[in-house]
C-alpha cells in the first residue's frame, strides 16, 4: 500500500518501503522532500514558486556532485516523459568506492511553479527503478 506525502504544496504517493529522510516545507522560497529506499536510491524534489532559471538549478546539482566526487562524466542532456509532460536536465555517472553511481537532475515548470527532481542511485538499481521515479513525478505533478 503506497504512502502519501502531503505537506504545503507537495503532495504525492510513494512506495511503502521508502522513508522520508529530509523535508523542508515551511520555506517561502523552496519546498523540498527527499526519500530513500532500502538500497542506494535517493529521490528528491524541490518546488520553487514561479519561473526559475532551470539551467542554474541543474548547475547547482551538478556542482554539488563535482564537489563531492572526483571522477565523473556528464551527458549533454537527459529527458524523461512523465505523462504528457517532458522533464529535461542532465544525467551523470560517477565512481564511489566500488560502485558506479548515476545521478539525474531534471526540471519542469507547471502551474506557476518550477520543480527540480534529483535522483541518485547505483547505476544498475537506477535502471531497475526508473519507472518508479516516473511514477513519483507523475503523482506529484498530477497534484500540482
Amino acid at each position: 500500500m503506497p504512502q502519501t506525502f502531503d505537506q504545503a504544496e507537495l503532495k504525492f504517493l510513494y512506495p511503502e518501503n521508502w522513508k522520508i529522510i529530509e523535508q523542508q516545507t515551511d520555506s517561502s522560497i523552496c519546498q523540498s522532500v527527499a526519500l530513500q529506499n532500502e538500497g542506494t536510491i535517493q529521490w528528491s524534489v524541490y518546488r520553487y514558486d514561479g519561473q526559475m532559471d532551470t539551467e542554474e538549478l541543474i548547475g547547482q546539482a551538478v556542482r554539488a556532485i563535482h564537489a563531492e566526487y572526483e571522477e565523473h562524466e556528464e551527458t549533454a542532456s537527459y529527458q524523461i516523459n512523465v505523462g504528457d509532460e517532458k522533464l529535461v536536465g542532465i544525467r551523470m555517472f560517477f565512481n564511489y568506492l566500488d560502485f558506479i553511481l548515476c545521478m539525474t537532475a531534471v526540471t519542469i515548470f507547471k502551474n506557476d511553479a518550477t520543480y527540480l527532481f534529483v535522483v541518485q542511485a547505483e547505476s544498475r538499481e537506477y535502471d531497475e527503478n526508473e519507472i518508479i521515479f516516473g511514477a513519483l513525478a507523475t503523482s506529484l505533478l498530477n497534484n500540482a
